[in-house]
């Protein structure tokens, strides 16, 4: 089993657990689309000389809510994705029903960017390679945090948070869910 999953991510070009993926475009073809899954509520993605792109579905295993066990609304999930100060060679797109929403252009500085949806809605991340003139090291790579209704929802709406509104101190109900849904 162990030499089946090396050697799947060989083929496929990286290297995946179920929070994380590191991997090179190196191994892709200019127009392919590699197809990506994680599992987990937060982890990583690393992309070192990206060609192509990747589709990113993510997927979390999230706690029922209390709303949704009684009838209520059903939950929604909230997604922010946090770029390093490297990233360079992609944008990053957010795919809700078929439609392409730039989230993370290529620039010197992006911003980290959150956005909302509700369990039964179709999304991904599509993380597409920018043509580039030569052949130096590019990475892109961010860090994601999913979180869902049994959380403190953001003060302010998903779409309107930039890099100084994403990020707060956890509360002590945070951090105990952190603790007990975290996969370790």
């Amino acid at each position: 089993a162990l030499c089946l999953a090396g050697l799947g991510a060989a083929i496929g070009g990286g290297a995946a657990d179920q929070c994380s993926w590191r991997g090179s475009g190196l191994s892709q073809e200019a127009g392919s689309v590699e197809q990506l899954s994680l599992h987990c509520a937060e982890g990583s993605l690393e992309w070192l000389y990206p060609t192509g792109a990747l589709r990113l579905r993510l997927a979390p295993r999230l706690p029922p809510t209390s709303a949704a066990v009684k009838g209520g609304s059903p939950p929604h999930v909230t997604a922010c994705i946090k770029p390093t100060g490297t990233f360079r060679g992609a944008q990053l797109y957010l795919e809700r029903e078929g439609v392409l929403e730039l989230l993370l252009p290529e620039a010197p500085r992006p911003r980290a960017r959150c956005f909302s949806w509700l369990p039964q809605e179709k999304v991904a991340l599509f993380l597409q390679a920018t043509p580039q003139p030569d052949i130096s090291r590019r990475i892109a790579a961010f860090r994601y945090e999913l979180r869902g209704d049994w959380l403190a929802r953001p003060a302010l709406p998903a779409a309107s948070l930039s890099a100084e509104g994403a990020c707060r101190p956890c509360n002590d109900t945070e951090i105990l869910m952190a603790i007990c849904t975290s996969d370790f």
